[in-house]
């Protein structure tokens, strides 16, 4: 198809690691980008070869822009969308959908007002493993789901300092929860529905700003089964997927110093099985059998702006859309007010207040 001609808003580290992802695609054209920095704006155009605004007004108006590819601060993200989705554009945000329901909802008004198309960047339901393990569930294969552990951390909170927004509450509630967290909370919603009730427990540790570095979340989901989120600020970096189920086990392990690298990232990753090669009446003499799963090499990062790509074109929906981003981040909001509460806390009366 024709490529989709987007402009890249918001020039920080992680709109590089994007770009390097979707400019591999045939189905995304890179114009133009836009930071209230010049020397970002410089260097970005430059690494591209693409043009640059300086103003987002003046990229908004541009005709040969379709798309806008938003990196900015996620509690800007509502008001760049608004804008985008008034000039007509279709709107690539990066995850979360934004910090507060609020903002969420304002989000998803103006995309259906507008009606252009829009995806939000969880990129991990991508990964292969992923994509496997969902097979497994779906098939009935592994059996039931009683159980699933997820967790997603890496060394940011030991390294931030008091003007990070990353640092500031108000800017990246629950740290790790909101960053990097929502990411296994778009996956276990995948696997297992959506969820109904956490409970979260969560503190600063290690860091000299005042926002949470370490969090443990345990989710009951809709159809009654069970998992457990951990998520962390304070360690080397880490992705892993648990699934525990009545016929066998699954482990997805993620050497997370591959996860900008999306063209690889798959050749740094495990899935491992256990199952029972024999079965007893005596416990004793059961024997389990583990093995290696393959699975499907994917392209995480581009292969979800390839199915954005499709969408603007052929006006297919998306994987993730704003309102299932929403649904989303409602788990992160219902879990940060589990943690300050210190009560359980439903995903419908987090939705009801919004």
């Amino acid at each position: 198809m024709e490529p989709v001609r987007v402009a890249a808003v918001g020039l920080g580290r992680w709109a590089n690691v994007l770009a390097d992802a979707y400019t591999r695609s045939d189905n995304v054209k890179l114009v133009t980008c836009f930071s209230r920095n010049p020397a970002k704006r410089d260097a970005f155009s430059a690494r591209y070869g693409c043009g640059q605004d300086e103003s987002l007004e003046a990229l908004l108006r541009r005709d040969d822009v379709e798309a806008v590819i938003v990196t900015v601060p996620n509690d800007q993200h509502a008001g760049v969308i608004e804008q985008a989705a008034a000039a007509g554009k279709h709107v690539y945000v990066e995850k979360p959908i934004a910090i507060d329901l609020a903002d969420g909802l304002r989000i998803q008004r103006a995309i259906e007002s507008a009606g252009v198309a829009f995806l939000c960047g969880h990129s991990a339901r991508h990964l292969g493993g992923l994509r496997a393990i969902k097979g497994f569930i779906a098939s009935g294969e592994i059996g039931d789901v009683s159980m699933i552990e997820a967790t997603f951390g890496n060394e940011r909170g030991l390294e931030l300092k008091a003007t990070d927004w990353r640092g500031d509450p108000s800017k990246a509630p629950g740290g790790p929860l909101t960053q990097l967290g929502v990411h296994q909370i778009d996956n276990l919603q995948y696997l297992l529905g959506p969820v109904k009730q956490v409970f979260c427990f969560g503190k600063p540790m290690y860091t000299s700003v005042p926002n949470e570095t370490v969090l443990q979340t345990v989710m009951e989901f809709e159809s009654g089964q069970m998992a457990y989120l951990g998520t962390n600020w304070a360690c080397p970096g880490h992705f892993m997927l648990n699934v525990y189920a009545t016929r066998s086990n699954l482990f997805y392990d993620l050497d997370f110093s591959w996860w900008s690298n999306s063209k690889t990232t798959y050749e740094h990753s495990t899935l491992m099985r256990t199952q029972f090669a024999s079965f007893s009446d005596d416990p004793d003499n059961r024997v389990l059998r583990k093995s290696l799963v393959q699975f499907a090499p994917t392209d995480h990062l581009r292969d979800e702006m390839e199915d954005f790509a499709n969408a603007v074109r052929t006006g297919e929906p998306v994987e993730i859309d704003a309102a299932l981003a929403v649904r989303n981040l409602a788990v992160v909001i219902a879990a940060l007010r589990s943690a300050h509460e210190g009560r359980m806390v439903t995903i419908a009366e987090v939705l009801q207040q919004a």
